[in-house]
């Protein structure tokens, strides 16, 4: 199967994009990761900016995002989509709408395989490895110039 790397971030509106966020979250983390159900949807998730990227017949393949406080989390992409831009996509989009919010750093707890990944986007990573969901993360800060962090 040949993909179209055709694909569109846009953000999210709560509670109407639920579904197309479920249809992301839970194959890749409940599902690919065993992450457990009870701890994918948590109480942030009303009161979060999310994102979610679309191919280009609007089905949804990916999404992320951003507290109040500058958290980003729950970045999921479809695995047939990864390796295309779409994760980098849906960060910047999310670091964009931080700055927009006029937040001066944002951080993450980065899974120990994406630290890479982050690191591209100036995110360094601080402290010791510890276990999320049974996952080996670390966490990571990205501080914007100009901000007073």
């Amino acid at each position: 199967m040949t993909i179209d790397k055709a694909f569109r971030v846009r953000k999210a509106k709560w509670p109407e994009d639920l579904a197309a966020l479920r249809s992301i979250r839970e194959p890749v983390f409940v599902e690919e990761q065993k992450v457990p159900l009870e701890l994918e949807w948590d109480d942030d998730d009303p009161v979060c900016i999310h994102v979610i990227a679309e191919d280009a017949d609007g089905r949804p393949i990916g999404t992320g995002r951003l507290a109040a406080d500058g958290k980003i989390g729950r970045m999921a992409v479809h695995q047939e989509w990864r390796g295309k831009g779409v994760g980098g996509a849906i960060l910047q989009a999310l670091l964009d709408e931080a700055r927009y919010q006029n937040i001066p750093e944002c951080y993450l707890h980065g899974q120990t395989a994406a630290l890479d990944f982050y690191g591209r986007y100036g995110f360094e990573a601080e402290g010791e490895e510890f276990d999320e969901a049974d996952i080996p993360h670390r966490m990571m800060r990205l501080r914007f110039p100009g901000g007073d962090s």
